[in-house]
Order: C-alpha cells, then sequence, then structure tokens
C-alpha cells in the first residue's frame, strides 16, 4: 500500500500536463535513439551512393583531363599560387 500523506495535492490539469510532457519527452528520446541507430546505417550508405555514381566520375575524369586552369594573377592574390601552379 502506497502512503500518499507526504504528497501534496495536485490539480488535474497540472498532472494532465506533466503526462503530456512526459509523453513528449519519451517521443522525443525515442526518436533520437532510432535517428542514432540509423545514423551509421546512413553514412554507410551515402558512401556507397557516391562511389557508385557513375556520372560523378566521369565528370571528374573530364575535370582532370581538362586544359583549363585559373589565371595566375588571381591564384596569387588569393594565396593558392604555391599549390596550383605546377
Amino acid at each position: 500500500m502506497n502512503d500518499y500523506s507526504n504528497e501534496p495535492l495536485v490539480a488535474r490539469e497540472v498532472s494532465i500536463r506533466r503526462y503530456q510532457e512526459q509523453k513528449l519527452r519519451n517521443t522525443q528520446r525515442n526518436e533520437m535513439n532510432s535517428r542514432k541507430v540509423e545514423r551509421d546505417a546512413n553514412a554507410y550508405r551515402q558512401t556507397t551512393n557516391a562511389f557508385n555514381d557513375h556520372a560523378m566520375k566521369d565528370a571528374l575524369q573530364e575535370v582532370r583531363q581538362s586544359d583549363v586552369t585559373l589565371p595566375d594573377d588571381l591564384t596569387r592574390l588569393h594565396g593558392t599560387f604555391i599549390y596550383t601552379n605546377k
């Protein structure tokens, strides 16, 4: 048997509000936990999708074969000339 003599009486609206807040916290906690579990799977899926993207592979290959470069004056101005000058 529970002894409720030390606990004050709480209005019905207050207890309903507390119940709803607790329910919201539990819902948010469950959602965050499911996102945490799915994060690794999503990262792996994103990696494999990027690896298997043939359009991006072809575009990168075209960029590597291209002779188009930035002007030397512009790269000197931004400080990247020592990295981009070959």
